[in-house]
């Protein structure tokens, strides 16, 4: 017989060959379509990789010249700095000049503490051949013999660079370090605009090519080439290799031509790639030798051929293993079903069309008589766990007995308890359609105690019942050194709700009752479980209530009270108070934690203490401004919500929602009121200045200097907050004030205006006449013959 199927026409042992040989084919077809691919985008994986490290290097160094220029821009425009190249006023003081410059020194210190990432920089001056540099100033042969001296970069190159007129970007420079010893740089030059043709200022930012160094090395590990960056005048900036580029190089396809080949002198190939950069201007440029690609491409030949080869040596032998030891099962099904099913002599035929018919027949009539009497089985044990449940069980009827009837085994020594109860089975009844309210009842607890069994089954032993309108499971555990039988419990339900919830949209509330020793407790652990599902009164719906964990928190109460001490409460009331969200978050997540995963509170208590944080929290706003304008009085809700919470995870939300309103509320109300008492010192100021002015108008010296002098602030400062106040300049004040003096002297006829000018602190007659005019539209020598007409 076995020949007979092996050489049959119809036989599975063709099906299988043929279909073995068509897998066995599809590797080699695939490794020749791969091969052939390959070969052709080689190159343009390569050029995108290349492209893609060349970008991620043209973004770090673009940061990095950005802040060379970052800090070119807030140099060139400090205001000390402006006011030193285009200020006239060192003509009528020109000791000031000296200090302005070491002012600048002072301010590039603090530039050098904001900029870690910058090796150095300068200013260097034309007016007086000076550099500035960060704490000192020093005169430009000196600066040079310090920063840059050496063969290559001589004097006279250093002054054109520095000369340069109107001349902004990179270029390779030299400089000295603090170790003494000459590096490589790459300098930022700017120089300001020229003044009556002559320069005036250059600013000079360096970065050591040590730190580039560090960016371009991934280029040289992955591709084997050198990267090179370059100015706008092809000027090497910065490289990863010692040499330069070849003489010969197409400077000009670097324009336009993202990548091209290059043939240099040396007869050598090279792949060139290159990116310019949006913000800096710059040319970032890789070479690569050409034979790279082609010794990638040989060896993925190689390894194309040698899998084709081991492919179909290795699948030819490994098929006609397969197919044989496959074989072997199925041709003694058939052997063992021939004897009780007859074949025609020479008959053809498929062994699995052969196992099936056989196997149906069989199992028709095993599934008719099965099901007719699992239909009385499922009742009776359903009635049989009801009954052990709550302690009803005839006291005649053996319990091994009944258990072996019912192919139940209880065996382990622990027993517990599971209750499910239904909060949520509106989506799944919406469903299912054409049915009684009745049947779809009973299809859900259906599914519920066939889920439950099935779970609890792969560790232990559960069986469900329904018992009013829950479902109870009872789960006789499996003792393993390492499994812990509460956390099984929980395992159990958390997995049943999540699949029920996820699958059938069916939200469960599960209670668990501690374990128990024997059987015999198993109608206690039921009361547990009962008494336990009591709880979801208070936790709310989709809660797993450990009878445990539950006996636990109600042997605490007693002794722990609650967690709201007064000085906390002071702390909690002076972060909201002041509108610090964090601290206050920090401050209400310490007492929820110490209440409730800690201590752990009562029902009853945690109403209190709610309350006692909703008090603190109006009394902050209270004390911060009108409660009438708080969000409590606009929004009642708020407040509802928060006392109609149900959970403690819902109530803690809502109290950090609350939270963050109420502190962007006092935040505001404590921003306006130091903005009042800003406003109130600017005032006082102003009133001062006034009085100082009223005291003084005859002293000659009084100026607006004079005046920031006595009030020991700046006196440019000090003049424009008194105009943004008073709306007119601090030198309009002095003026008026002395011109008004002055007409109260002029009325005395004895007064000349030469006396009413001294008078008033003018020393020039000239000027006191010029400042009258302009204040009271005539001079005062026409104003005195008014008023003595």
């Amino acid at each position: 017989m076995k020949n007979k199927i092996i050489f049959n026409g119809q036989s599975i042992v063709l099906t299988w060959m043929i279909s073995y040989i068509v897998i066995l084919l599809l590797p080699v077809v695939i490794g020749l379509l791969v091969y052939v691919e390959s070969n052709k985008t080689l190159k343009d994986e390569i050029q995108q990789a290349n492209d893609s490290l060349l970008k991620q290097v043209r973004e770090v160094m673009d940061n990095q010249f950005k802040a060379m220029e970052q800090l070119n821009f807030e140099i060139t425009w400090n205001v000390n700095m402006q006011e030193l190249l285009y200020s006239n006023k060192y003509e009528a003081f020109p000791k000031e000049y000296r200090y302005d410059i070491s002012q600048i020194a002072r301010n590039l210190s603090m530039y050098k503490t904001s900029y870690p990432l910058i090796d150095s920089f300068y200013v260097y001056l034309y007016k007086d051949q000076s550099v500035i540099l960060p704490t000192t100033v020093r005169p430009s042969a000196f600066a040079y013999q310090t920063l840059h001296m050496s063969d290559e970069f001589s004097f006279a190159s250093w002054q054109e660079i520095m000369t340069r007129p109107n001349f902004k970007g990179f270029i390779p420079m030299t400089r000295i370090g603090d170790d003494n010893m000459l590096r490589k740089t790459v300098a930022y030059i700017s120089t300001y605009p020229m003044e009556h043709n002559q320069p005036l200022a250059t600013n000079v930012i360096m970065v050591d090519q040590s730190r580039i160094l560090g960016a371009i090395q991934n280029m040289e590990i992955f591709n084997k080439g050198h990267v090179f960056i370059l100015n706008n005048e092809n000027q090497i900036l910065a490289s990863n290799s010692a040499h330069a580029l070849p003489s010969d190089f197409p400077y000009d396809k670097l324009i336009n031509t993202p990548n091209f080949y290059f043939s240099g002198s040396d007869h050598e190939k090279y792949e060139v790639f290159n990116i310019q950069s949006p913000i800096s201007k710059l040319k970032y440029v890789s070479i690569m030798p050409s034979t790279i690609y082609w010794q990638k491409a040989a060896h993925i030949r190689n390894l194309t051929y040698m899998s084709m080869v081991i492919s179909l040596l290795g699948g030819g032998i490994l098929t006609f293993f397969f197919l044989r030891r496959n074989y072997n099962p199925v041709r003694r099904l058939v052997h063992a079903f021939s004897k009780k099913m007859t074949l025609a002599s020479g008959q053809r035929y498929n062994e699995f069309h052969f196992i099936q018919e056989a196997v149906d027949s069989t199992l028709l009539e095993m599934a008719d008589f099965k099901s007719k009497m699992e239909q009385q089985r499922h009742m009776v044990r359903s009635h049989f766990l009801e009954k052990l449940l709550k302690g009803k069980l005839d006291r005649h009827m053996p319990i091994a007995e009944a258990l072996t009837t019912f192919d139940m085994k209880l065996d382990r020594k622990d027993f517990a308890v599971m209750l499910f109860v239904v909060d949520q089975s509106a989506p799944f009844f919406e469903r299912i359609t054409h049915t009684s309210d009745e049947d779809k009842w009973k299809l859900l607890h259906f599914i519920i105690m066939n889920v439950v069994e099935e779970l609890t089954s792969k560790r232990h032993r559960g069986y469900a019942t329904e018992i009013d309108d829950s479902i109870a499971c009872l789960v006789n555990l499996t003792s393993e050194e390492d499994a812990n039988g509460k956390e099984e419990l929980l395992r159990i339900a958390k997995d049943t709700q999540l699949f029920l919830s996820t699958t059938y949209n069916i939200h469960l509330t599960i209670s668990i009752s501690s374990i128990h020793e024997k059987i015999s407790n198993v109608p206690q652990a039921f009361l547990e479980a009962l008494d336990s599902m009591a709880y979801k009164l208070v936790m709310g719906g989709h809660e797993i209530l450990a009878y445990d964990d539950l006996q636990a928190n109600r042997a605490c109460e007693p002794v722990s009270g609650y967690y709201y001490p007064p000085q906390i409460e002071q702390q909690f009331l002076y972060a909201v108070k002041s509108g610090e969200l964090e601290e206050a978050k920090s401050i209400l997540a310490e007492i929820m934690n110490k209440n409730f995963e800690i201590r752990g509170i009562s029902v009853s208590l945690t109403k209190c203490l709610m309350l006692g944080l909703v008090t603190t929290m109006m009394k902050s706003i209270s004390e911060t401004g009108d409660i009438q304008e708080s969000f409590f009085i606009r929004n009642p809700k708020l407040v509802d919500r928060l006392l109609n919470s149900i959970t403690v995870p819902e109530m803690n939300l809502y109290l950090n929602e609350m939270l963050e309103q109420i502190c962007t509320y006092t935040a505001a109300k404590r921003q306006a009121a130091i903005s009042q008492t800003r406003q109130k010192a600017l005032q006082e100021l102003v009133e001062e200045i006034s009085v100082y002015i009223e005291n003084n108008y005859s002293d000659a010296n009084l100026n607006v200097t004079m005046i920031g002098n006595h009030f020991d602030r700046k006196a440019t400062y000090l003049s424009k907050l008194f105009k943004d106040y008073v709306g007119e300049g601090l030198l309009d004040r002095i003026n008026k004030v002395r011109i008004d003096k002055s007409k109260q002297l002029l009325k005395r006829q004895e007064q000349s205006v030469g006396d009413a000018a001294n008078g008033v602190g003018f020393n020039d007659i000239n000027a006191f006449i010029r400042v009258f005019k302009k204040v009271e539209g005539i001079t005062p020598g026409k104003y005195k013959e008014l008023i003595e007409k």
